[in-house]
């Protein structure tokens, strides 16, 4: 079964209702009542040795960074902002306590990059090393952005380059030794950057109309948002923003980039979309924030699908990403 699929079934079996919740599964964050003007927004993401990281290439410091920024960033991704965390970890019995001491270092350092303060968790013993992360974030119930808000016509936006993490991720696999070249395609891999300010801002403005964070490549992300609004999208490959050396890169370790900026992940950049009649003012948004918000697309009727378009041809993308299995 593949992972959407599985969550499809959760999301058909536990439909319940309830006076607290806003918006349940199917959104970067759940979304509850809080007082006054607030609402409440909570994620979680769980992160398995030789699933979702290899041990041997992350320093305890960067893993402990990553372990909390994950989560992070899908608070960004809904335009609120990260106050409180929840930290649980099973633990093998072979980590020393100097590696415990470096990782909880970099848990610290994540969360006082956003004002964040750990309040709990548990721990226990396992043969894998797994982390679980939950963090609560807040915001006006009105501010909050959701994938389900992107309408035909509507532009589609990425908030920095793709397949720079996928990229250091193929080098990482390679064994590449760390240089010049390569030093910022393995440091996007190994300490991802939640774009929490930048989320804020884009929620103020009240121009998007849908959002959420590049966690698993642009295809299978844009595919979430269009069919959570009940629309389509088309990609120009020729717009998909990237590192200025991302060709020399690709070219010198013989790495497909364009399967890297679409199917890649982890980048987590934000996905957004807005009117066209809001082009300027969300290149102003940009400026102020110090971003190129880069127009990649625009939204189409045709409900579900995602297509990438190159020259005078096109393919289908939908959900061409990255997938857990189950």
């Amino acid at each position: 079964m593949r992972e959407r699929d599985f969550i499809s079934t959760i999301r058909n079996r536990f439909n319940h209702r309830s006076e607290l919740l806003i918006k349940g599964i199917g959104d970067d964050c759940a979304v509850f009542t809080g007082d006054g003007d607030l609402c409440w927004l909570a994620t979680t993401d769980l992160l398995v040795e030789d699933v979702h990281f290899v041990r041997k290439w992350h320093d305890p410091y960067l893993l402990g960074r990553k372990s909390v920024a994950v989560n992070i960033s899908d608070i960004a991704a809904m335009g609120a902002r990260p106050r409180l965390a929840l930290l649980s970890i099973a633990l093998p019995p072979s980590l020393s306590s100097s590696w415990l001491d470096r990782w909880q270092h970099g848990v610290d350092s994540m969360l006082g990059d956003h004002g964040c303060m750990l309040m709990g968790g548990d721990t226990t013993r396992s043969s894998v090393l797994t982390i679980n992360v939950m963090v609560l974030g807040t915001s006006p119930a009105e501010k909050v952005l959701y994938r389900s808000g992107a309408k035909a016509g509507d532009d589609i936006y990425v908030s920095g380059p793709l397949g720079t993490s996928a990229a250091g991720f193929e080098l990482l696999s390679k064994g590449v030794q760390e240089d010049a070249l390569t030093e910022k395609f393995m440091r996007a891999h190994l300490d991802p950057q939640p774009q929490v300010a930048l989320g804020l801002a884009l929620s103020a403005s009240g121009f998007v109309t849908a959002m959420q964070d590049i966690s698993d490549g642009i295809a299978t992300d844009i595919s979430h948002i269009c069919g959570e609004s009940g629309v389509g999208a088309e990609i120009e490959a020729e717009k998909l923003p990237r590192e200025e050396d991302f060709d020399t890169l690709c070219s010198s370790y013989d790495l497909s980039g364009q399967n890297l900026m679409i199917s890649g992940g982890e980048d987590y950049e934000l996905v957004f979309t807005a009117a066209c009649a809001k082009r300027r003012a969300i290149e102003a948004i940009g400026l102020a924030q110090g971003k190129s918000l880069t127009r990649i697309g625009s939204v189409l009727a045709e409900q579900g699908r995602v297509y990438l378009r190159q020259g005078d041809g096109k393919k289908d993308i939908t959900f061409g990403g990255f997938e857990h299995a189950p």
